[in-house]
């Protein structure tokens, strides 16, 4: 697989960094590609944080979010009940990386939009 960030440059909202998309380049999987992560600037001024897609539901007490990227059934057992420590390693991962791209100098070829790191 081969992660994709395509840089915010100038364009609204400010606060958001970077799109994420994760291309997958074997298997079943082989030419697709997962859209909808994102990289934003931290409200708290921390460093940058990762949004995974997620769907929004309505309950009694208001609005919800499910999120789409979730451990499988067979990760869920031992010391990561919930797979939880699987994605936040995700996160960590796409923030890692794209801190990684932000520190690099500016290209002079404007053509390129976007950076990528394989994995």
């Amino acid at each position: 697989m081969r992660v994709h960030y395509l840089l915010n440059q100038g364009a609204a909202p400010e606060s958001k960094l970077a799109d994420v998309e994760i291309h997958f380049e074997e298997g079943i999987l082989s030419g697709l590609k997962l859209v909808g992560c994102s990289v934003w600037r931290s409200k708290k001024g921390e460093g940058p944080t990762v949004l995974v897609p997620s769907r929004s539901y309505a309950t009694a007490s208001g609005v919800r979010y499910y999120e789409l990227l979730r451990p499988s059934e067979e990760k869920g057992t031992g010391d990561d009940a919930g797979g939880k420590l699987t994605v936040r390693n995700f996160r960590q991962y796409i923030r890692d990386e794209y801190l990684k791209i932000a520190s690099l100098p500016e290209e002079r070829d404007t053509r390129k939009k976007g950076s990528s790191a394989g994995r």
